[in-house]
């Protein structure tokens, strides 16, 4: 480390303020071409760097733009792994310092060592690993899972790669965690050597009796049985339901919706109300209910991510809530636009106000109303008596006081509209706490054609503080619909 200011300089002359107008640089392994910043600051100010960083000039005055250079990353006369370190512009006090993280590209798999399944735990994350020879247990979206059946150890690795089950790889990427800090391996390279090799699966635990109080820090070989719904498998008596995440089309879940069935696979962590199972097989065991329709919002991950959606029933009516109409991806679509090409309507008055949640979502706000309808149900036989289901909530304010929303089920068919029975609840202000409510809903055959359209909005459409005398408030959420045939 160079430090490029001497133990003789007046500190009373530097900075109380330092600042860069870049965070961090990255250059090439060699003839990386020199980068230029600008430095911001109040008085005088010096810089710290590293031996293979140079900063010119590496100290001054004021606001400066300065060129950073760097050496070529060679080693015995090949590139050698690529750098990371901190260049610092300071001044006076530790507050008034400025880092730009200085990286530099390089062969990362230069001295790499080749690592068995049952090491990658304990390593370090972003530790540079190469396997060879390992058996895939079982295939996601996004990945797949490995298992070596001798040490029980199943390792997920992150890959765009295709592969099938028995497929003998080779493997070059760096150790990570997921969210759930279950180890992973985040892949740049995926070599098949052969296929159809048999697998040797781990000794594996039946979790259906114990789903709400199952966890491990491992990727357990396990297996549940119970109802397919959606991506989720629910059992009997249990709160939480087993959520297949990253589910490959190989699996062909939507044929088997609402059919009784076995999942094995691979521990994933649990997220209330969730445990979450990479899917190696799915076993139909027969029929248990008709499905025409379900929406757990689940698919609304990657938009809740990305602009900090938060759970407002869950923590009894403090949660962020951006609109739908603002709230995108990291592709950049907009919750929105997605909603409506899933063939949702978005029902509104007099203007904006759906909000997204954590995988569900918010309606309504001060005289406005919101609501939604359901995509068209095609599949569904002319005259058949439905069952509506889905879960809602009241909004709470901060003064506790629950909002007086009762929800209107409406069944449309061309230009006749029938709306049913409302649905209340009855929250006690100032005592209760917000929390889920289960609706369910008989839509009688009579009702049902091949262009049946089922909408939920809110009472009290189009109320206002003009119309009423006082503001209307019916904000509302909703998760979990579903449509099935009547038993």
């Amino acid at each position: 480390m160079n430090l490029l200011w001497s133990c003789s300089d007046d500190e009373n002359t530097l900075s109380k303020a330092v600042l860069t107008s870049a965070k961090s640089l990255n250059f090439e392994a060699n003839g990386a071409a020199e980068k230029i910043i600008t430095v911001y600051a109040d008085a005088d100010w010096v810089t710290e760097a590293p031996e293979w960083v140079t900063v010119t000039p590496a100290s001054g005055t004021g606001t400066m733009d300065v060129t950073i250079s760097v050496t070529d990353n060679m080693r015995d006369g090949a590139v050698d792994n690529p750098r990371e370190e901190a260049l610092v512009f300071k001044g006076a006090t530790l507050a008034s310092r400025a880092e730009v993280i200085i990286s530099q590209d390089g062969d990362k798999y230069r001295d790499c060592k080749e690592y068995k399944l049952n090491e990658i735990a304990s390593l370090d994350d972003k530790t540079v690993v190469t396997m060879n020879n390992i058996i895939v247990s079982a295939v996601t979206s996004n990945g797949f899972v490995a298992s070596d059946a001798q040490s029980n150890a199943n390792i997920y690795f992150k890959s765009n790669q295709t592969v099938r089950i028995g497929d003998k790889v080779s493997v070059k990427g760096s150790k990570t965690s997921d969210t759930h800090l279950l180890a992973m391996v985040e892949c740049d390279e995926v070599t098949v050597s052969s296929n159809g090799n048999e697998v040797a699966y781990p000794s594996i635990t039946d979790i259906t009796g114990k789903v709400d109080s199952y966890n491990s820090a491992s990727r357990d070989y396990i297996s549940v049985s119970g109802v397919l719904d959606g991506n989720n498998i629910v059992v009997e008596g249990a709160e939480n339901v087993v959520s297949v995440i990253d589910a490959s089309s190989s699996l062909d879940l939507v044929s088997l919706n609402g059919h009784k069935v076995t999942v094995t696979g691979f521990f994933a962590g649990v997220a209330a109300p969730a445990l979450r199972i990479l899917a190696a097989t799915v076993q139909d065991n027969g029929v248990y209910e008709v499905i025409y329709f379900s929406d757990d919002f689940e698919w609304l991950q990657p938009w809740s991510d990305n602009s900090g959606a938060g759970q407002t029933v869950e923590n009894d009516g403090s949660g962020t809530a951006p609109q739908i109409y603002t709230a995108a991806n990291e592709a950049g679509e907009l919750a929105s636009a997605a909603l409506e090409a899933r063939g949702y309507t978005l029902e509104e008055i007099p203007g904006h106000a759906i909000y997204l949640q954590k995988n569900y979502l918010k309606f309504g706000k001060t005289d406005y109303q919101a609501g939604l309808t359901l995509p068209a149900l095609t599949d569904v036989p002319e005259n058949t008596k439905l069952t509506l289901s889905f879960d809602w909530a009241p909004m709470v304010g901060g003064t506790r006081k629950f909002d007086p929303v009762k929800l209107i089920v409406s069944i449309t068919n061309g230009s006749q509209t029938v709306e049913l029975d409302p649905i209340g609840h009855n929250f006690v202000n100032e005592v209760d706490k917000l929390a889920w409510l289960h609706a369910e809903v008989d839509i009688d055959a009579s009702l049902v054609t091949k262009d049946t359209r089922i909408s939920i909005k809110s009472d009290g459409w189009g109320d206002t503080k003009a119309t009423t005398g006082s503001s209307v408030y019916r904000r509302w959420f909703i998760d979990n619909i579903k449509v099935v045939k009547s038993k």
